[in-house]
């Protein structure tokens, strides 16, 4: 593992820092003349961006307190760019992990962060967004794992930005070293009120021969806060990467996956749920970019539609010539509860090789009135069948989390922000107390591959 110093190490940034404003002045929102009708933009000035981007003494907010305390598993809290906790227990230092901001990163390891940056992540000049995030850049962590450790890692990001004219710009960078496993928990959240802040995020994943990373993503942030986040992993031999998304929060939100599987036997699992209320906007776009052979991929996206919402889903499945023998899935599915909330789902592929198998699946559906009229002679208001109905749209998806933590955080996600202002939030609690899950009674979920359209090229 790298471990020179070099005199210019935090030039590095600065560097990114410059592309990423050029980036961001010149580049168009979109490149992709699919999705020219299709997208969503961010609304902050830029100067007010850069004004409030400086590191901010905020102390950490009293309901996040108790984190602090917590030394047993391995933690990191960033408040409005500020890193005020990195937990690292000693048991995972003592065989080789690394847990730290990247201000030590580069310094420290300044051949390893110049690695993975430059190769192993989005780029400033890819994204007009993404030149935003980094244009801002002011705090992010460094996870290595060396190859061969013999723990189940489980590690828990807090990214708490402060609602008014709070700015986080954060790199979650991560390497899983050979046959290691790890599972992350990121979140993001707002204290305080306030009118305006940004949240911008690009999250690497280097998952090596065998390995097994698990990522999850909860966005519950102020309806005033705007977002860009960016999720890029790259897949090497007989490795599995899981991405999971929580996205409820936010007033603007731009969230990009790319599923890179470059070794062979390779797979990747992304789970998205979306839930849009008021005026929120969500553009979602996941892809697969198969290189390897035998190669599987899966993209399930899932959202609800309320009030005034607008949400976008997009992917591309792309096949490239050596990847025989692949099989991808992807599917976009929308349900509105609003006649004024609207969806599109655009799904598309690019295949170049033959004995392959690919799979989509799009659909922008009403709540179906058939349901509704049959739990209401069953005794149920309309509000309370309504619900019910939503949330089982949800629950093929949530089930398919094979983390028993993370399906219920986002089960509990999605219980409070159904309740209207002013109604009691429901506590994770008495969620569990209250709900089954279908396996606990001995009933299957939904089989999530439903109604598609499918694409064999050279099977017989």
């Amino acid at each position: 593992m790298p471990n020179i110093i070099h005199g210019n190490a935090e030039s590095i940034i600065e560097e990114f820092r410059e592309e990423g404003l050029r980036a961001f002045r010149a580049l168009d929102y979109v490149t992709n003349p699919l999705y020219t009708k299709h997208h969503e933009k961010l609304t902050l000035d830029l100067e007010w961006l850069l004004r409030n981007m400086q590191t901010r003494s905020d102390p950490v907010p009293t309901d996040y307190e108790p984190l602090l305390s917590n030394f047993e598993e391995p933690a990191v809290i960033h408040v409005s760019g500020r890193p005020a906790h990195i937990n690292l227990p000693a048991e995972y230092s003592r065989q080789g992990v690394i847990l730290e901001s990247i201000w030590e990163a580069v310094r420290k390891r300044t051949d390893l962060f110049e690695l993975l940056l430059k190769n192993y992540t989005v780029q400033p000049n890819e994204d007009k967004l993404a030149g935003l995030v980094y244009g801002a850049l002011n705090s992010g962590v460094l996870l290595y794992v060396p190859d061969g450790l013999d723990l189940d890692m489980k590690v828990r990001m807090t990214w708490l930005t402060s609602a008014e004219d709070g700015v986080t710009a954060a790199l979650t960078l991560v390497y899983a070293g050979s046959g290691s496993r790890v599972s992350i928990l990121e979140e993001h959240q707002s204290y305080g009120v306030g009118d305006k802040s940004f949240v911008g995020h690009i999250i690497s994943v280097v998952g090596q021969d065998s390995s097994s990373v698990k990522h999850a993503l909860f966005n519950n942030l102020a309806p005033t806060a705007e977002s860009a986040i960016f999720r890029r992993s790259y897949t090497f031999r007989y490795a599995h990467q899981s991405w999971i998304g929580a996205e409820i929060g936010g007033g603007i939100v731009r969230n990009v996956i790319d599923n890179i599987l470059v070794g062979d036997g390779s797979r990747s699992d992304t789970l998205e749920v979306v839930m849009a209320a008021g005026t929120q906007r969500f553009d979602i776009t996941a892809n697969l970019n198969h290189l390897g052979q035998g190669t599987v991929g899966r993209v399930v996206v899932k959202g609800l539609g309320l009030d005034n919402s607008r949400t976008l889903f997009k992917g591309m499945i792309k096949i490239g010539k050596k990847a025989k023998n692949t099989s991808a899935y992807l599917a976009e599915h929308a349900m509105l509860l609003s006649p004024n909330a609207r969806a599109d789902a655009i799904p598309g592929l690019e295949i170049e090789s033959d004995n392959v198998k690919a799979t989509h699946s799009a659909s922008v559906s009403q709540i179906d009135p058939e349901q509704l009229w049959y739990l209401t002679t069953r005794g149920l208001s309309r509000d309370e069948a309504t619900k019910l109905i939503a949330t089982g749209f949800f629950e093929p998806v949530i089930s398919e989390i094979d983390l028993s933590d993370v399906r219920w955080r986002v089960r509990h996600m999605i219980e409070n922000k159904w309740r209207r202002p002013g109604e009691p939030q429901v506590d994770l609690e008495t969620l569990m107390d209250i709900y089954v899950e279908p396996e606990e009674v001995g009933k299957s979920v939904e089989d999530i591959f439903g109604t598609h359209y499918k694409y064999v090229y050279g099977k017989k």
